[in-house]
């Protein structure tokens, strides 16, 4: 045989890979599938109370207690403002790790 002669084997790859294709693949277009997206049932919803949001953080640094009785996210926003001033050793802790804290 010449090389002139020889073909490619791309084109028997590609009919090869065709034939042995597993029937379970995962098809994109099923996503697009209308049907899919049906209105979902009304559910009642029960927000359960969350500790972040309760008033009983404190923030603590290397020296005291500087912050108590706070919900979580005022506690971040406090702890990032010490930061900016330089307080160093900062945390988050609840009150009752803070009562705990040594006062200088």
């Amino acid at each position: 045989m010449r090389i002139q002669e020889m073909r490619s084997g791309f084109s028997h790859l590609k009919k090869k890979l065709e034939s042995e294709r597993p029937n379970n693949v995962f098809e994109m277009h099923s996503l697009l599938d209308p049907e899919l997206f049906d209105e979902p049932a009304e559910v009642d919803k029960v927000v359960e109370p969350s500790e972040l949001s309760e008033p009983r953080w404190s923030v603590v640094s290397f020296e005291r207690t500087e912050i108590s009785g706070q919900t979580y996210a005022q506690a971040v926003e406090t702890m990032s403002d010490l930061e900016s001033r330089g307080a160093n050793g900062l945390c988050i802790v609840t009150d009752d790790a803070a009562a705990r804290v040594k006062q200088s």
